[in-house]
């Protein structure tokens, strides 16, 4: 019990929202610096997704398993301490599992064991499993702040599955790509929210949503910012691509503009006749 009268502690928050945190920041950090050393009219996606830099990802398959082991022995302590049973905290042991899953994916996929971004597939799996692993810890939850704290936190777990599975099947939408990063991200920020709540303040029930819109706009600002500030200047090459990303995808645009260039149009045309 927190220090509000909410269960669970900032402490057992704050651990996976680190390893959120830091892996989401990691990957739009990398995102960033790939984009700025891009050669003139290369695409990011066509480079970059799926990744293609196994070496790395063997070794964040390394250091995902063993911080998610770490994660899971802690728990298994801190459950034998307060309560003598090694499986108290069996929902945040299930939660470092599911990311330990992932881990075993990566390294299974660097060894080229396994087709390219099956741990992306299983990302966006183990998000989905922890949204409804946190949507059944909200509904039993007695009190009603603590309970929306964990609807709001399976939302966002739901959300960035989504997002995750759709640059997985769609991997030419670099907006879909830093989204699943940054849902990472976002999900980092409720934790701590979700953490202060259970220790050190009690929000109120109708502060949550301004809380949410906040830190939403919080980790899209980052983004942009940083695109922004450290980014590759945008330029417009021939064919009406702009660094590497087709503008006239859309159907039958290129063929309007040549019809413009023309100066007809079927008022003219019909005068005509």
């Amino acid at each position: 019990m927190g220090a509000t009268g909410q269960t669970g502690s900032f402490q057992g928050h704050a651990i996976p929202a680190s390893f959120f945190f830091c892996f989401g920041v990691f990957f739009l950090v990398l995102t960033l610096r790939r984009a700025r050393s891009l050669p003139p009219g290369a695409s990011f996606a066509e480079a970059h997704i799926p990744e293609k830099n196994m070496p790395m990802v063997h070794k964040l398959s390394v250091i995902l398993i063993v911080c998610t082991a770490l994660g899971g022995v802690y728990e298994g302590i801190g459950g034998i301490i307060n309560a003598g049973n090694f499986f108290n905290q069996v929902g945040h042991e299930t939660l470092y599992t599911m990311y330990f899953f992932v881990g075993v994916v990566m390294l299974l996929e660097s060894g080229q064991r396994l087709p390219a971004d099956s741990s992306r597939s299983a990302l966006s799996l183990a998000l989905f499993l922890e949204y409804v692993l946190w949507y059944d810890h909200a509904i039993m939850k007695n009190d009603g702040t603590d309970r929306h704290i964990h609807v709001i936190m399976a939302l966002i777990c739901l959300a960035g599955s989504v997002v995750t599975a759709g640059s997985v099947c769609k991997p030419s939408s670099v907006a879909a790509y830093v989204g699943g990063w940054g849902m990472m991200v976002l999900q980092s920020f409720w934790l701590i929210t979700a953490g202060i709540n259970a220790e050190f303040y009690a929000i109120h029930r109708h502060d949550m949503g301004v809380l949410l819109c906040l830190e939403i706009l919080a980790m899209v600002s980052i983004v942009i910012l940083g695109f922004v500030c450290c980014g590759p200047p945008l330029k417009m090459s021939e064919g009406g691509y702009l660094n590497g990303v087709d503008t006239t995808s859309r159907p039958g645009r290129s063929e309007r503009k040549e019809y413009e260039t023309l100066h007809l149009d079927d008022d003219e045309g019909e005068n005509e006749v």
